[in-house]
């Protein structure tokens, strides 16, 4: 007969699942600095690691190897998931009135045109019919726009409030600080 969970064998299972959980659902969220949340999710499995051995039972062990397994798979989607959305990281290098300088990825691009400056207050709109407006945030100097979109071989489309916003692509421009 199998010998029930002890309260700090419980306790153990509640922190390693809670642990493994929280920092893979953290990574998914927080893509460009997803590795400290990766430690996080390994400490939990870590810790079912330990009520394994506590346990040194072979029930307890396919158990506990059951869990890792599964927890694997989904680190290793979410790990996906950050390594594309790292690629897709924007930063805002500099703005002066209607002339915006970004980086997304390893690109460089450069947007002349109106820029909205109340980041996030955009009404949905279609730039193929339309003017396309940039959302700046000046806190954080960080462009609003969320998934890069298929577009053609000089173009890059954005989407925001289900909308698209469209900017020229440059190849040629590299910022520097200067």
């Amino acid at each position: 007969m199998r010998k029930a969970l002890t309260v700090i064998e419980c306790i153990i299972l509640a922190i390693g699942v809670f642990l493994s959980i929280t920092g893979t659902v953290k990574v998914t969220r927080l893509s460009s600095a997803y590795m400290p949340y990766f430690l996080v999710a390994a400490l939990g499995v870590a810790f079912i690691v330990i009520l394994i051995v506590i346990r040194k039972k072979r029930f307890a062990f396919l158990v506990g190897i059951g869990f890792i397994v599964f927890y694997l798979f989904f680190a290793g989607f979410a790990f996906l998931v950050c390594e594309v959305n790292a690629s897709r990281i924007r930063t805002l290098n500099a703005y002066k009135g209607k002339e915006i300088w970004l980086t997304i990825g390893e690109d460089h691009y450069r947007w002349n045109g109106e820029a909205s400056y109340d980041f996030g207050k955009l009404e949905p709109l279609d730039v193929r019919d339309q003017k396309a407006y940039l959302a700046i945030d000046d806190e954080k100097r960080a462009v609003g726009f969320i998934y890069v979109m298929p577009g053609d071989d000089d173009t890059a489309y954005y989407e925001i409030h289900n909308g698209y916003l469209v900017m020229e692509k440059d190849s040629n421009i590299i910022y520097t600080d200067d």
